[in-house]
């Protein structure tokens, strides 16, 4: 089907979109009109924001990639070094070949920048399982960085090698 991947893409914001306004997050869907940034979430009154970039897979699941299980997730050469305690990723698999709901993986922009190096040939984002009970459906990152909870978040600012990979290594 021509065009399919803009289907994709645009199910990956509005399932995105809708998890986070079922948790009374204001979400505004910018329609391509910002570049990097697919989803505006602020808190209720509007004193906090964040900015989310959503990519989106129909099957990203991968049983073995760099020796680890995981997911991955084309991502462009725009991610390269491109990190902010504000802008976070949200990466999700579709599961298209399934009847299961789809997995979200909430991840922050220095984990994606600092992975994906200008040499790879194709620009694609590995997070392997053992990150997973970091990031799968971890909404609550959302509301802890609306809400200025940085103890919860500090992991999110380092890179855990016990549970990354570093440029297609493993740990």
């Amino acid at each position: 089907m021509k065009g399919k991947s803009q289907f994709v893409g645009a199910s990956g914001q509005f399932f995105v979109a809708y998890q986070l306004t079922k948790r009374f997050i204001h979400a505004s869907i910018t329609l391509g009109n910002a570049p990097a940034v697919d989803i505006i979430a602020a808190k209720s009154d509007g004193s906090k924001s964040i900015s989310i970039q959503v990519k989106t897979s129909q099957n990203a699941y991968r049983k073995t990639r760099y020796g680890r299980e995981g997911c991955e997730w084309d991502v462009g050469a725009g991610v390269i070094g491109k990190s902010s305690p504000n802008l976070w990723y949200a990466l999700v698999d579709l599961k298209l070949e399934s009847d299961k709901e789809p997995d979200v993986f909430i991840v922050p922009s220095k984990w994606v920048s600092e992975f994906v190096k200008p040499d790879f040939s194709r620009k694609i984002y590995f997070l392997p399982s053992t990150a997973w009970e970091l990031t799968k459906d971890r909404w609550d990152l959302i509301s802890s960085f609306l809400n200025e909870d940085e103890e919860k978040l500090k992991i999110y600012s380092t890179w855990p090698e016990d549970k990354l990979v570093r440029w297609g290594k493993t740990a």
